[in-house]
C-alpha cells in the first residue's frame, strides 16, 4: 500500500508496525490511535505514539526506508496526513511498569501490537487519575462502552495507584452510558 493523503490511521499503523518488525525493530502503538481503534469515538488522533525498546537511530533509519524523516519529536512523510512519534519508554501504565501489551489489531496491511481494550481503559485513567484530564475519562468511557473489559482488574489497578475514588466516578459514569 502506498502512503498518500488517503490512507487511514489504521492502515498506516499496520503498515509501520509491519515495517518496524520486518526490521527487526518491536514496537507497541500507545495513547489516542489505540482509543480511536477501539471506539471511533470524538477524539480522532493526528497522529501514531510507538513505544519502542530499540535504539533510537534504528528507528530513524527503518522510518527513512517508508519516506518519514525526523521533525522535532515527530516523523514526517511529504505525502501522508499523520505524523509517527516514538515517546520514550519503558511500555507503562500509570505507574506500573514495565507491562506488556495484551492486544493486537489487524488491518489490510499488517497487525499492530497495542494494549488491549481493558488497558487502554487503565492507560487512559491514568492521565485522569494523575492529570485530571477529564478528556481521557470520556476516552476510557468510549472504549469501555464499545468492548468487553475486566473491571476487576482496573479496580484492583486504581488501588494501587491510590485513585480508588476516582475509579467510582469511572464505574458511576459507565453504568450510565450502559443503561
Amino acid at each position: 500500500m502506498k502512503i498518500d493523503q488517503t490512507i487511514t490511521l489504521e492502515d498506516l499503523a499496520g503498515l509501520v508496525a509491519e515495517h518496524l518488525r520486518h526490521e527487526g525493530i518491536e514496537s507497541t502503538l500507545v495513547g489516542r490511535a489505540v482509543v480511536w481503534l477501539y471506539a471511533k469515538n470524538d477524539y480522532p488522533s493526528k497522529d501514531l505514539d510507538f513505544i519502542s525498546p530499540n535504539d533510537h537511530a534504528a528507528i530513524i533509519q527503518a522510518m527513512a526506508k517508508i519516506g518519514f524523516k525526523p521533525e522535532g519529536k515527530d516523523f514526517v512523510h511529504k505525502d501522508c496526513p499523520w505524523t509517527v512519534e516514538f515517546p520514550t519508554g519503558p511500555l507503562a501504565i500509570g505507574n506500573e511498569n514495565p507491562v506488556k501489551a495484551e492486544g493486537s489489531f489487524s488491518t489490510k496491511t499488517g497487525v499492530v501490537q497495542l494494549f488491549s481494550p481493558t488497558q487502554c481503559v487503565m492507560d487512559r485513567l491514568a492521565w485522569f487519575y494523575h492529570n485530571n484530564d477529564r478528556q481521557c475519562l470520556d476516552q476510557a468511557l468510549a472504549v469501555a462502552a464499545a468492548h468487553p473489559i475486566k473491571l476487576e482488574k482496573i479496580k484492583q489497578w486504581s488501588a494501587r495507584e491510590g485513585r480508588s475514588e476516582k475509579y467510582e466516578q469511572f464505574l458511576r459514569k459507565l453504568k450510565i452510558l450502559k443503561a
